[in-house]
């Protein structure tokens, strides 16, 4: 996705003062619709200048552009970015880092190359990237008058869609465990069940966030560990002798530690299987599938689930973006709001995967030899597709994008929805 690139070059060795007024902030553009608006301001009122609508590249020498108050010699603007430089160099680089700072916050030094110090800033509708060039030694304190900077602002595009704005319904709260299960193996496999729940391909992830499974206050937890049948030295169906497994149930933010599996040592032909329940406490419980009917006597529910997965497919092949935020709208909100997390990129980049699968993809591929598992009560359903890899296959040139998805039925309606991921 193309984002539009604004970029601010302090240079050493140029003091120009403009004989014109402020005229023109360039610091008034907060995104890439701002552009034309200023242009056309410009044009307006300096006849001599043209502005190039073929090509977007236009650059301009005239008096009275600044940024933010930094008086500017030359702009070159174009449709996808900007490149500013400033006609002085009297404490650019604290100026600069002062006004951005005033506008934007304080932000962690990160370091940059030779005596460069940098700074980032993360917005809803940009992001800023400020490299300050110390000339008197690597530390703020020396800060002076030749120092200079370069300032490089990223325009996002904007998205009006419910589903890419998730952060904005987000209830925080003062207490908001975030249960993760951490897995380290070696030569073994393992299926993990959370409150009677098998998590889809276990053995592919090290961590395993469990809010997304727990809907009370108790939760049980079972370990299933087998042998590797993808070892040669095991494909008997015996442990390898450097079989181990270890397992720690914890809490992200506070670090508390609740269960510890630790370098257990496995040998023999026999699983091993440990359970247990947990009082994993969280501020709120969501709805999840807990308001779905019985699918298990459902006659229909083969149909149903093609039927979601085609409305899936074709979505993504029709660029339907509202048909999309209304399939995936509700689980991806419970898995945001469970995670309590608040940062308005998680949205984001969720929704720009959507578009991505647009974009790439040409084609979709239901599997139709299917086993359906069902899960507490039969409210929950997964499918395991035994003819494809998934139950639905985006395909594109040098692309495949594999989709499965936890599935139920809300009482008091007739087709199925996404629930978790």
């Amino acid at each position: 996705m193309k984002k539009f690139i604004s970029s601010l070059i302090l240079l050493t060795g140029i003091s120009v003062t403009s004989c014109g007024q402020e005229k023109y902030d360039f610091a008034e553009i907060t995104q890439k619709s701002d552009i034309n608006t200023f242009l056309n301001k410009i044009q307006k009122e300096n006849e001599e200048v043209k502005i190039d609508t073929v090509y977007s590249f236009n650059e301009l020498t005239i008096e009275g552009m600044h940024y933010a108050g930094t008086p500017i010699m030359k702009a070159l603007v174009t449709d996808n970015y900007m490149i500013l430089t400033t006609d002085t160099i009297n404490y650019s680089g604290r100026k600069i880092l002062e006004t951005v700072e005033a506008k934007y916050g304080l932000s962690p030094i990160s370091d940059g190359y030779s005596n460069d110090i940098e700074f980032d800033w993360k917005q809803e509708t940009q992001d800023i990237k400020l490299v300050v060039k110390l000339k008197n030694g690597k530390h703020l304190a020396a800060m002076g008058d030749k120092d200079n900077a370069e300032l490089t602002i990223s325009y996002k595009t904007l998205y009006n869609l419910p589903i890419a704005n998730l952060h904005k319904e987000i209830k925080t709260y003062p207490n908001a465990p975030k249960y993760i299960l951490k897995i380290k193996e070696q030569d073994c496999d393992y299926d993990i069940i959370v409150n009677g729940i098998k998590i889809p391909n276990a053995i592919l992830y090290s961590e395993i966030f469990l809010n997304e499974y727990i809907t009370n206050e108790k939760s049980s937890l079972e370990f299933i560990i087998k042998p590797n049948t993808q070892n040669e030295n095991s494909s008997q169906g015996r442990f390898n002798d450097d079989a181990h497994f270890s397992a720690v149930l914890y809490d992200f933010d506070t670090e508390e530690i609740y269960a510890e599996i630790n370098n257990l040592k496995l040998s023999g032909t026999t699983p091993v299987n440990f359970s247990n329940t947990y009082d994993l406490v969280l501020p709120f419980y969501p709805k999840a599938w807990t308001d779905g009917v019985d699918l298990r006597k459902d006659k229909n529910l083969v149909s149903k689930i093609n039927a979601l997965y085609t409305k899936i497919g074709k979505a993504v092949l029709a660029n339907n973006e509202q048909a999309i935020n209304d399939l995936f709208y509700e689980s991806d909100l419970e898995s945001q709001q469970i995670a309590f997390d608040t940062d308005f990129e998680t949205a984001r980049e969720n929704w720009e995967e959507y578009v991505s699968w647009s974009y790439n993809s040409y084609k979709y591929t239901i599997a139709k030899d299917i086993e359906i598992q069902f899960y507490d009560g039969g409210k929950l359903v997964y499918v395991y597709p035994e003819d494809k890899e998934a139950m639905l296959i985006l395909t594109g040139k040098k692309y495949s994008k594999k989709l499965n998805y936890f599935l139920y039925q809300p009482k008091g309606t007739s087709e199925l929805k996404v629930i978790r991921q």
